[in-house]
This record gives structure tokens, C-alpha cells and sequence, in this order.
């Protein structure tokens, strides 16, 4: 069976150091958090809705290396859920703060991606798990 990546270079891989995956995590986090923030004109989010992919993309990314950075299965998925609560509470404050009203479609793109980067970290997870069983196997 031929893949794109070797199998031996997915387990082995730099990006799969615990330490790296804590540093994009966090990155991650903090552009979540501070562009949750970032006034956004009626022009640059009618723009191909950039700030609304930003937030699906990067709520997407924080539940993804969460979901493959704990070896917990439990921790990472609730770490990778409690990012839904907290997209809520980063729209909640950025409404109070800027006077504007609540972004349903923020909100709705936060899900969304909580939901994709689950699912992936899901498949990732799996597909390291049946790896691994069939190299201790082959030993």
C-alpha cells in the first residue's frame, strides 16, 4: 500500500515532538484569542468572509493538535470540545467590548471547526494507533 508520507516518517516526523505541538498550540490559541478581537469593517468581512474562515480555520487547528498532543483520549477530547465555550465567550466579550452584536456566523464557524478538527484528530489518532499495533506485530 503506497501512501503519500511513509508510515515511519509519520510516527518519526519533527511536528509530532510533544514540545513543537504544545508551541502551535498555543500559537494557535493566542491568534484565536487576539483575533477574536481585531475590529473587522463591514468591507475587509464581506471580502470573501475572511474574519468567518479565520475562525473556522484556526478553532479547527487548537482542537486538531489538541486532539493529537494529549495521550489521553479522554483529555484530548475534552480539551478539543471545551474550545466550542470558549469561541462562544471570545464572541460574548468582543460584542461587549466593540458595541457590535453577537456574530452568529463567528459562532457557527468556531463549531464547524471544532467538529473538523476533532473528526481529523480522530483519523490521526486512529490511523498512529493501527501503525503502531502492526510494527510491534512485524517485530
Amino acid at each position: 500500500m503506497s501512501t503519500l508520507i511513509p508510515e515511519r516518517m509519520l510516527l518519526a516526523s519533527e511536528w509530532m515532538n510533544t514540545r513543537t505541538l504544545l508551541s502551535y498550540w498555543l500559537i494557535c490559541l493566542g491568534l484565536l484569542t487576539v483575533g477574536s478581537f481585531v475590529p473587522f469593517s463591514g468591507i475587509i468581512h464581506n471580502f470573501f468572509m475572511i474574519d468567518t474562515i479565520m475562525h473556522f480555520f484556526l478553532s479547527g487547528s487548537v482542537s486538531l493538535i489538541s486532539m493529537i498532543l494529549f495521550k489521553s483520549r479522554k483529555t484530548s477530547f475534552l480539551i478539543s470540545f471545551a474550545i466550542t465555550p470558549f469561541g462562544y465567550l471570545l464572541e460574548i466579550v468582543h460584542s461587549s467590548l466593540s458595541g457590535e452584536g453577537f456574530s452568529a456566523l463567528n459562532a457557527m464557524a468556531n463549531n464547524a471547526g471544532v467538529l473538523a478538527g476533532i473528526a481529523s484528530g480522530f483519523v490521526l489518532r486512529l490511523k498512529n494507533h493501527y501503525i503502531r499495533s502492526q510494527n510491534t506485530q512485524q517485530e
